[in-house]
Parts: C-alpha cells; structure tokens; sequence
C-alpha cells in the first residue's frame, strides 16, 4: 500500500502499470518499480516514495524544485534541528518515515527561513552504513 496525497492504492505486484498521475523523474520511486525492497535487502534496497504530493508538483511547473537530505539538516544545524524538532514532532528523532507530511512541510519552512511545498518524501539507505536517510523534494511557496 503507498499513500500519496491522501489516497491510497494497492498494487499488483505482478503487473507494471506506469501511473498517470506522477511525473516521469519520480516513476522509479513507485512501490512496483522496485527490484530491492527494505526488507529483502535491508542495506541496500531501493530508494522508495513514503509521500508525494500530486498538487503540489502540479503547481510547482513554474519553479525550480530543491531537495534536502535528512542527514545533511543535522550537520548543518544540529542544535536548530533537534529544537524544530522539538517544536513540530516532540521528539529530536532522526527517523522521517513515520512523520506526517504537513509537520515535516513546517518544520522545513522554519529550518530553511522561508515558506515552502513539500512535494515528495522519499526514503533511501546510506550505502557506507546501513542507515535510512530521507530526500525532501520542495518549492519556495
């Protein structure tokens, strides 16, 4: 099952369907087009959607979409980080998985100084130790 702005969908496993509705760059992200899952490769898998937002990217055609890797907002930061973190999830975690979209989208506008979209939350692993690590693709809104 994968959530994407509200709406679910099942997939079949045996069956490629490419979706309509997410934009060519972003298709490999699908829950069907990965070969290396979590949990049959547990540090190698591939990188997967846990949000993206239709709308959002949508409206995002006329500007340029950044991203930001969970693990570089620490190193940047690390004292605003877990404050913000305090502040929008009431917790200093480092997982992103599990946070709600909205909250992850606040927290951003605040670390960065400026408002923005979350367009897509996307888990990967960290190749040299098996960590999960997460790329936020965004706007300035």
């Amino acid at each position: 099952m994968f959530n994407y702005n509200g709406l679910i969908r099942m997939f079949d496993d045996d069956e490629y369907q490419k979706d309509p509705d997410i934009p060519d760059e972003y298709q490999k992200f699908l829950p069907e087009n990965i070969e290396k899952d979590r949990y049959s490769h547990p540090y190698s898998y591939d990188p997967f959607f846990i949000f993206f937002n239709k709308e959002g990217y949508k409206r995002s055609k006329k500007k340029t979409i950044g991203c930001i890797y969970s693990d570089r907002l620490l190193q940047w930061d690390y004292k605003k980080h877990n404050i913000l973190c305090k502040k929008h999830f009431d917790n200093e975690g480092q997982y992103w998985d599990k946070r709600e979209s909205k909250k992850i989208e606040a927290f951003l506008s605040d670390f960065l100084d400026k408002k923005i979209v979350l367009v897509a939350n996307i888990q990967y692993v960290n190749l040299s130790n098996g960590y999960p690590l997460w790329r936020f693709d965004f706007y300035d809104a």
